[in-house]
C-alpha cells in the first residue's frame, strides 16, 4: 500500500472516529433535552393546577364573605335560599338587590372560572349550587332576568318558568 493510501485512509478511519463521536455527543444531548423537556411539561402542569386550585379558592372566598354577611344578618338568607320574594316596599330592598347582585357575581364568576379549569373535579357542584340557589331564590332570578347579560351564565341554569 502506498503512502498516500494509508494517509487517505488513516484520515477517513479520524473522520468516522470523530463523527462518530459528535453522533454520540449529540445523542447525549438529546436525551438532556427530552428530559428537561419532559420536567418543564410537569412543571406547567403543576402550575396548571395550583392557578385552578387558586381560583376556585378566590371564588370559594367571596362566597364565604357573602354567607359571613348572612351571620351578621339572618334576615338576608331567606331571600336567597328560602324562596321569599322581595317586594318593592321591603325595607330590606336595597340591601337586598345589592347582596343579590354580589351572590350572581361570584356564582357567575364560579362558573367561569371552572370552565377556564375543565380538570376541576368540582365544576358539577358548583353549577348544582347555582342551579338550587337559583331554584330558591326568586330575587336572584329576576335579578337575572332583568340584566341576562351581566350574568351571561347564569340564565341557562334558572329554572323554567310555568
Amino acid at each position: 500500500m502506498s503512502d498516500e493510501v494509508l494517509v487517505t485512509l488513516l484520515g477517513v478511519l479520524v473522520t468516522l472516529v470523530l463523527t462518530s463521536g459528535s453522533i454520540f455527543y449529540l445523542a447525549r444531548q438529546t436525551k438532556a433535552a427530552v428530559e428537561q423537556a419532559r420536567a418543564a411539561h410537569k412543571q406547567v402542569e403543576s402550575g396548571v393546577r395550583a392557578a385552578a386550585v387558586s381560583a376556585n379558592d378566590t371564588v370559594l372566598g367571596a362566597l364565604r364573605e357573602i354567607h359571613l354577611l348572612m351571620i351578621e344578618r339572618p334576615a338576608l338568607r331567606p331571600y336567597f335560599y328560602g324562596g321569599r320574594s322581595c317586594p318593592g316596599d321591603d325595607p330590606l330592598g336595597p340591601v337586598v338587590v345589592t347582596v343579590g347582585e354580589l351572590l350572581a357575581d361570584i356564582m357567575n364568576q364560579g362558573i367561569v372560572t371552572h370552565r377556564a379549569n375543565p380538570e376541576s373535579t368540582s365544576a358539577d357542584p358548583w353549577n348544582d349550587y347555582c342551579r338550587t340557589t337559583l331554584a330558591s331564590s326568586p330575587v336572584l332570578r329576576e335579578l337575572i332576568a332583568a340584566h341576562p347579560k351581566w350574568w351571561p351564565d347564569l340564565p341557562a341554569l334558572c329554572p323554567a318558568q310555568s
